[in-house]
C-alpha cells in the first residue's frame, strides 16, 4: 500500500516525492525490465530547430496556395483598372485583303472574267481599309468604368486580407495545438518515469511471493497504468494532427519544435463587447465589402443613365487599292440626240471613268453612337435601381448579423477565461490538499492511503487548466478573426 501511494506522490509531485522516497528503505533489487505491451511517450528528437508563432504565420503566408490565388485575382483587377483607365484611346480597326482579279477583263461582264480566271489571265490586288475612332465625350460611362474598376481592385485587396485573416486563425489553432501537445507531453513522461518501472517492481515483488500490498492496491495500479496508456496515445494523436496541419500551413519539409503551453503566462481577459464592436466597424472586411457594394450598385445606376444619351466621337477612316491589272476598254455611245440609239460605237472604245482596283480615300468628321431602345434601356436603368435597394437591404441585414457574430464570439472568449481562472482555483486547491496530505506523511504518520484521492486530483487539474487555457487561446484567436485584425494582444 505504500508504494502506490508514493507512486502517485512520484506522478504528481517528483520534488515532493523525491523527499519521500528517500524515507523507505533501500531495494536491493535488479532493474525490472518492461514488458513489450507498454505504450510510453516518444522519446523527444534532441536539438530540432523551435518554430515561434511569428515565423510560422509568416512562412504560411507566404507560401499558402490561398494566398497565392488571391494575389493573382488583384493583379488582374489591377490589369482590368488598366483598361478602364485608357478607355479613351483611340480604337484602331484596319483590314487587309489580297486577292487575285481578272486582267483587262471588261466591266459588267460576267463571261469575260471567268475566261480570264480560266486562262489564268489575271494578277494580284492588294486592299486595306483603316479606321480610327477616338471617344470625345460620352456622358461619363468612362469615368464611371474607371470607378467601377478601381472598386474592383479595393474588392480583390479585401478578399485577400479575408483569406489572410482565415489562415492566421488555422495557424494559430494549430500552434496552440501543437504546444498543447508538448505540455501534456511533459507530463506523461515525469508519469512514464514513475510509472513503468514501480509496476514492474511490484509485478515481480509478486511473483517472488512478496506481501508488502495487497492484490487490490495492485489491480489499482494496473487500472492507473491503462489508463495512461489511453492518454498517451490521444496525446500521440493530437501531436500529430497538430503537427501535420502546421506543416501544411507553412509548407516546412523539417521536423521542428515548439515551446509546450505554459501553465502560469499572464491572461489578458477580454475587453467589454463595445470595443470590438467598434473594432469590426473599423476593421472587419465584410463590412467593407459590403459598402463597396453599395458603391458598385450606385454606379451601376449611373451607368445605365447613361445609356440614354449617345456618345460622340471623332471617326477617320483611310483606304486604298493597288493592282498590275487594269480593266478592259468600254463601248463608247455616240448618239446624234438624246432620245437617239448609239451609233458607230464598232471602232470606239475607251476606259472605264472610275477604276475600282486603284483608289486612294480618306475620310474625317465627327459621329454620334446612339442605340435609340428607350423601352429596354428605361428597364434596365430600373433593375439597377432595384438591385441599389437590394443591396442597402441586405447591408442592414448583415449589420445585424454581424453584430450577433461578435457578441457570440466576445462570450465564447470570455467564458474561456473565465473557465481558466476556475481552473486555476482548482489546480491551486488540489497543489493545497496535495501538499497538506505530504506534511503528514512526514510529520505525522498518517494513513497514507487517503492521500490517493487528492494526488489524482492534482494531476487532473494540471491537465485541466492546461486544457482551458487552449481554449481560451482559440477563442481569443477566432475573436480576432471577428473582428477583422490579426492578434489581439
Amino acid at each position: 500500500m505504500n508504494r502506490i501511494v508514493l507512486l502517485l506522490v512520484l506522478m504528481s509531485a517528483p520534488a515532493f516525492a523525491q523527499e519521500v522516497v528517500q524515507t523507505e528503505p533501500a531495494k536491493d533489487k535488479p532493474a525490472p525490465e518492461k514488458t513489450t505491451t507498454e505504450v510510453a511517450p516518444e522519446a523527444p528528437v534532441k536539438d530540432l530547430p523551435v518554430l515561434d508563432l511569428v515565423t510560422a504565420l509568416e512562412l504560411a503566408r507566404a507560401s499558402s496556395p490561398a494566398s497565392r490565388e488571391q494575389a493573382a485575382k488583384i493583379r488582374k483587377a489591377e490589369w482590368q483598372q488598366f483598361r478602364a483607365k485608357y478607355a479613351w484611346a483611340p480604337k484602331l480597326q484596319s483590314t487587309f485583303a489580297f486577292s487575285l482579279v481578272p486582267s483587262d477583263v471588261v466591266v459588267d461582264d460576267f463571261g469575260n472574267s471567268l475566261d480570264k480566271y480560266v486562262n489564268l489571265n489575271f494578277g494580284p490586288y492588294l486592299r486595306n481599309d483603316t479606321k480610327v475612332i477616338v471617344p470625345l465625350y460620352t456622358f461619363d460611362r468612362i469615368s464611371i468604368a474607371q470607378d467601377l474598376a478601381a472598386i474592383g481592385v479595393d474588392v480583390a485587396r479585401l478578399r485577400e486580407f479575408e483569406s489572410d485573416l482565415d489562415i492566421t486563425f488555422e495557424v494559430h489553432r494549430a500552434y496552440y495545438a501543437a504546444q498543447l501537445s508538448e505540455a501534456f507531453s511533459n507530463i506523461l513522461k515525469e508519469v512514464s518515469d514513475i510509472l513503468k518501472p514501480k509496476l514492474a517492481e511490484m509485478a515481480e515483488d509478486r511473483e517472488f511471493g512478496g506481501t508488502s500490498f495487497s492484490t487490490k492496491d495492485f489491480r489499482k495500479l494496473q487500472i492507473a497504468d491503462a489508463e495512461f496508456d489511453g492518454r498517451v496515445i490521444d496525446n500521440q494523436k493530437l501531436e500529430l494532427l497538430a503537427t501535420e496541419g502546421l506543416l501544411y500551413f507553412t509548407a516546412m519539409k523539417t521536423p521542428f519544435s515548439v515551446p509546450a503551453l505554459s501553465e502560469s503566462e499572464p491572461l489578458t481577459p477580454p475587453k467589454p463587447v463595445a470595443h470590438y464592436l467598434d473594432l469590426a466597424r473599423q476593421f472587419r472586411p465584410d463590412l467593407k465589402l459590403l459598402a463597396k457594394a453599395l458603391e458598385a450598385r450606385g454606379l451601376a445606376v449611373d451607368m445605365a443613365r447613361s445609356n440614354f444619351y449617345p456618345n460622340l466621337a471623332f471617326a477617320a477612316s483611310f483606304g486604298f487599292g493597288l493592282s498590275t491589272e487594269t480593266l478592259g476598254l468600254k463601248e463608247v455611245c455616240r448618239k446624234p440626240s438624246a432620245d437617239a440609239e448609239c451609233i458607230d460605237t464598232n471602232d470606239l472604245y475607251a476606259r472605264p471613268y472610275s477604276n475600282p482596283l486603284d483608289f486612294l480615300s480618306v475620310t474625317f468628321g465627327l459621329g454620334l453612337e446612339w442605340n435609340i431602345d428607350f423601352v429596354q434601356t428605361y428597364g434596365k436603368f430600373r433593375e439597377a435601381d432595384e438591385e441599389l435597394a437590394e443591396t442597402r437591404a441586405q447591408r442592414d441585414r448583415a449589420l445585424g448579423a454581424i453584430e450577433l457574430d461578435i457578441k457570440r464570439l466576445h462570450s465564447d472568449a470570455q467564458a474561456a477565461y473565465d473557465k481558466v481562472q476556475a481552473a486555476e482555483r482548482r489546480l491551486d486547491a488540489a497543489r493545497r490538499w496535495r501538499d497538506q496530505f505530504g506534511l503528514s506523511v512526514q510529520t505525522a504518520g498518517a494513513d497514507i492511503a487517503d492521500g490517493i484521492d487528492p494526488l489524482r486530483a492534482h494531476v487532473e487539474a494540471r491537465v485541466a487548466l492546461l486544457q482551458s487555457r487552449f481554449d481560451f487561446f482559440v477563442a481569443e484567436a477566432a475573436l480576432a478573426k471577428g473582428v477583422g485584425v490579426h492578434d489581439l494582444r
